[in-house]
């Protein structure tokens, strides 16, 4: 009899160095949020289910073995906070002993390997979502792309984890799809290969830079320095942006504040800042931060539109709890 926990284990990326890559499971970055975590849980079991995916009694049955061994043990762990955290932990200790043993990481799978070579927040989300999208589509290949997601979240980890040496491959790619074979070579030469995929035709090799590059060294001549923040602040902020609508508000906030250690005198970023603090229903924050913006820029757009709704919403709440006269006695129904 086949040993359910043996049949199920992923041995690539973080499953490699753990019992079990959840996030992988689930196919979610390693940075998602409960919310996510609970939308995701319920979109696999609603593919899972029985009734919807059963083609046959076999099939039936096998996608209740996914959903019971697999997908919901990953999902009770990360609901938990405590686990969750305790989970984000173990991530970063698997990184931080992959660096101090310098061991080279060559991933297997062709998008884990594209990824090593600009591994942003952006690309790896895009990488993550595309993998989920077929993930339990085919109960034959689950296991598959569960550990190609897990190979994804091992090379973010190790790249926010500060692993430098992800950008010294060439890799060649002629329009694979997920799971296909990949060439690569490694050249001193200044030529500059054209890499093309379905999934980052747009934005894979010249990307915005993340702030987890904010550690490298700064440049030494003070012009280049405030030119290299300038161009660096400009991609973050625009970063931002997409974030902002795709709804990220998290990933937003990030960049955003990464934004102000570069340029603290950004008008636009205090007022994107204060948007997304809006958004998340932080509203002394945000007056803050679009106060801030108009300090530095009396015509920021967004700061002055945002303000002018918080301090309309303000009066309005105020009013609304202002005592009314008349009435028995006023509102406690006696005098004094």
């Amino acid at each position: 009899m086949v040993n359910q926990s043996l049949a199920f284990k992923v041995n690539l990326g973080i499953g490699k160095y753990s019992s079990g890559d959840h996030y992988a499971v689930l196919g979610l970055p390693v940075h998602a949020e409960a919310s996510q975590i609970r939308k995701r849980y319920f979109n696999i079991a609603k593919i899972l289910h029985p009734d919807v995916y059963g083609k046959s009694p076999q099939e039936s049955d096998r996608a209740c073995t996914y959903l019971a061994k697999l997908v919901s043990p990953a999902y009770n762990t990360l609901m938990q906070e405590r686990e969750r955290v305790e989970y984000q932990a173990l991530l970063k200790l698997i990184a931080k002993r992959l660096m101090k043993r310098g061991e080279g990481l060559e991933p297997q799978s062709d998008v884990a390997r594209l990824l090593a070579t600009a591994p942003n927040d952006l690309n790896y989300e895009k990488a993550v979502r595309s993998l989920a999208e077929m993930q339990y589509q085919s109960l034959d290949k689950a296991l598959d792309y569960t550990g190609q997601l897990s190979e994804l979240n091992l090379v973010y980890v190790l790249a926010q984890s500060g692993y430098k040496p992800f950008a010294s491959p060439i890799i060649a790619v002629s329009s694979p799809t997920v799971g296909s074979s990949i060439k690569t070579s490694t050249s001193s030469t200044s030529d500059s290969s054209v890499l093309k995929t379905n999934s980052f035709q747009h934005s894979a090799y010249k990307p915005p830079t993340s702030s987890y590059r904010s550690s490298e060294p700064e440049v030494k001549a003070s012009g280049n320095s405030q030119s290299s923040n300038s161009s660096q602040a400009k991609s973050q902020i625009h970063l931002a942006e997409q974030y902002i609508e795709q709804k990220q508000w998290a990933f937003a906030l990030k960049e955003l504040r990464a934004v102000l250690q570069l340029d603290p005198s950004s008008s636009k970023c205090h007022a994107l800042l204060g948007l997304v603090y809006v958004k998340q229903n932080l509203n002394s924050m945000a007056k803050v931060s679009f106060q801030q913006a108009l300090k530095l820029n009396p015509q920021e757009p967004l700061a002055l539109q945002y303000l002018k709704q918080l301090n309309l919403a303000k009066d309005a709440d105020a009013k609304a709890q202002k005592p009314q006269k008349g009435g028995f006695f006023g509102w406690l129904g006696g005098g004094s």
